[in-house]
């Protein structure tokens, strides 16, 4: 049982989710915004591959992030009240354990990797998203600190852990945490490089991270203030 939890999901929007709205996050929106960038580019004005990856990030995940946001209205909106109920207690702990949870996790990962591949190459994600942000740091910043933890944690906490929590305990983390390493890796994946197999273990346990973070405090906003919050970290250290 959940019952503790902030929110409810009904079937209808459990439906929804996994039937429109991951697929919509992962591979629609993205197909779309790649086409009105393509028409832009060959009849407007022509734009960098940079300035390209850019606005395809920005815009994809926007989108996915309202379309998450109207699908899961009250359910957020629920979320966000249980967090203010304690919103001094919320925010420290969100911001101290939270996040001394998820890099003592990241970091037992890494050393499994580099100890693997006895190197510390970086994920091919997250090359992709220091090359972006050196070429435009505002749009990236408000991509990667403000809407991917947002749509993020409402898809992978919110509903795959919610769902399969709901079953078992041990399932839901071990499925939500497994899903959000694969989006992250899963490109690189598919272009060939299968030592991306490894950064399961850092995405994933990043992933695993914020579902306890999320048991701990009951409210979706904790785990979205802990992802926040690293990855502002990760953009001020890239920028530096």
């Amino acid at each position: 049982m959940d019952l503790e939890f902030a929110g409810k999901l009904n079937g209808k929007q459990k439906a929804i989710g996994f039937i429109l709205l991951i697929p919509t996050y992962l591979f629609i929106t993205p197909l779309f915004v790649e086409a009105g960038l393509y028409l832009y580019v060959k009849y407007v004005h022509v734009l960098d591959i940079y300035t390209i990856n850019i606005m395809l990030n920005f815009f994809s995940t926007l989108i996915s992030m309202l379309f998450a946001i109207i699908l899961l209205k009250d359910f957020f909106k629920d979320n966000i009240r249980k967090f203010k109920e304690n919103l001094l207690i919320n925010t420290i702990w969100s911001l101290t354990a939270g996040v001394g949870i998820m890099y003592l996790i990241s970091y037992l990962a890494n050393v499994i990797i580099v100890l693997v591949l006895g190197t510390s190459d970086t994920a091919s994600n997250q090359l992709l998203f220091e090359s972006l942000i050196e070429n435009n740091f505002i749009f990236m910043a408000i991509q990667a600190v403000i809407f991917a933890p947002i749509v993020e944690e409402l898809i992978f906490r919110g509903l795959v852990f919610r769902t399969f929590r709901k079953y078992n305990v041990f399932w839901g983390h071990f499925i939500s945490a497994f899903f959000f390493g694969f989006i992250h890796i899963y490109q690189g994946l598919f272009a060939g490089d299968m030592t991306q197999l490894l950064y399961l273990l850092s995405y994933g346990g990043m992933g695993f991270a914020f579902s306890l973070v999320y048991e701990k405090r009951k409210t979706i906003v904790a785990p979205m203030l802990v992802h926040m919050a690293n990855n502002l970290i990760a953009t001020i250290l890239i920028t530096l």
